[in-house]
């Protein structure tokens, strides 16, 4: 009679405790999901977790076919294959997920290749991998190597970000992907050891180690989870902290007269220089984006500076009046107006500012003259974080001036 051992039990039952582990976590991101209507990053997030739920289930479907143990011994080649298939395929693209959502949240923007490289990747794996004997936990021979890069890459751009950027969340997901990476390369090196010669392996630490990699597998996709819920709610109080200032900073106004411009009643260069109605800019990468009207001087010449003034003071409130609600509205001088859009690219910011500028009607300007509609050159510049957004702003100053 064979003696029963909890620790081998303990060790088959891993990869379907980690598999309800991380649909408790799809099921949290999903409630979660009306609080990231604004951030993409974090629905890629749900996405790779959900892609490594179908991976999970996949794998478990696999160790059954080729299990001698089980009722689905044996299953057809094919079978095990398509198995197989899918388990690899759907782990890449989680990885291809991480990596999608790190990249929006640094920069805002993703490479796009990432998911078909990812299926091609898997199916090659697939193809390569022998499935009609091998268990579960030596695939990560085949795809641990690339989860330990894309780990690695995604804690080394998130630990590169600006100080003004750096909270809680994002230096927990930095040290979470770090030791995903650690875990990912370890295990992977094992079974590389193990195919050379087992005895490279045979180690009892070295066996309890691969024998629980499951577990530690779930203990730190959960601390990631908790990561990117922990960036998701920083987030969520940076945008409720930048909106409580603005209302404070517009209700004091008067007070403050001279950090607003008279005309235009936007806030003025100096208020910029102070780095005021800037907390959401500086907490986050986007772009600064100089829009002169070079029309006002040629009003100025054929009706008054008065008419000229009026021009692009149309154009501010039509400007402030259709952005954004955390996008700020800077009279930079008397024909520029500086914009601050947070989480916006260049090629978006640019494309949604001349879309405003389109839309703004003509001004009628004296009696008997035509009206006058704002020909405006755009110039942006994208930024990392609150450090470099001064220098961003001067680069779009002096672009434009060119």
């Amino acid at each position: 009679m064979h003696g029963f051992s909890p620790n081998l039990y303990l060790a088959a039952l891993g990869p379907l405790t980690e598999l309800f582990g991380i649909l408790v976590v799809v099921g949290i991101f999903a409630l979660l999901r009306s609080q990231a209507e604004r951030r993409p990053y974090f629905r890629s997030w749900e996405l790779a977790y959900v892609f490594f739920a179908v991976s999970l289930t996949a794998g478990l479907l696999y160790e059954r076919f080729v299990d001698p143990d089980s009722v689905f011994y044996p299953a057809s080649p094919v079978t095990t294959k398509l198995a197989a298939l899918a388990f690899l395929v759907f782990r890449l693209l989680t990885l291809a997920m991480l990596i999608a959502g790190v990249q929006q949240l640094v920069r805002g923007e993703v490479a796009r290749w990432l998911t078909t490289a990812a299926v091609i990747l898997g199916i090659v794996l697939a193809v390569v991998a022998e499935t009609r004997s091998t268990p579960l936990a030596p695939f990560r021979l085949f795809h641990g190597p690339f989860g330990a890069a894309a780990a690695g890459y995604c804690a080394w751009l998130v630990a590169r970000l600006p100080q003004s950027r750096r909270s809680g969340g994002t230096r927990l997901l930095a040290l979470a992907f770090a030791a995903l990476a650690f875990l990912s390369a370890s295990l992977a090196l094992f079974y590389a050891a193990q195919r050379v010669s087992p005895d490279l392996t045979s180690n009892p630490w070295l066996v309890r180690y691969d024998r629980y990699g499951f577990y530690s597998d779930l203990v730190l996709r959960l601390v990631l989870a908790w990561a990117m819920v922990r960036v998701l709610v920083d987030d969520g109080r940076r945008e409720d902290a930048d909106t409580r200032a603005y209302l404070k900073l517009l209700q004091d106004r008067e007070r403050l007269g001279d950090l607003f411009d008279p005309g235009s009643r936007l806030l003025a260069r100096r208020a910029f220089e102070a780095l005021i109605g800037l907390d959401m800019a500086r907490a986050s990468f986007g772009s600064v984006a100089c829009m002169h009207v070079t029309n006002a001087r040629r009003v100025a010449g054929e009706i008054s500076e008065n008419a000229a003034e009026a021009l692009v003071a149309n154009l501010a409130g039509v400007v402030s009046s259709a952005v954004r609600t955390h996008d700020r509205v800077y009279r930079w001088s008397t024909d520029d107006l500086l914009v601050v859009l947070p989480r916006a690219v260049p090629a978006v910011a640019r494309e949604r500012l001349e879309q405003i500028v389109a839309r703004a009607a003509a001004v009628s300007l004296a009696p008997g003259k035509d009206a006058v509609r704002p020909v405006v050159a755009v110039a942006v510049h994208a930024y990392r974080g609150g450090e470099d957004l001064p220098a961003a702003a001067a680069a779009a100053v002096a672009a434009v001036a060119d």
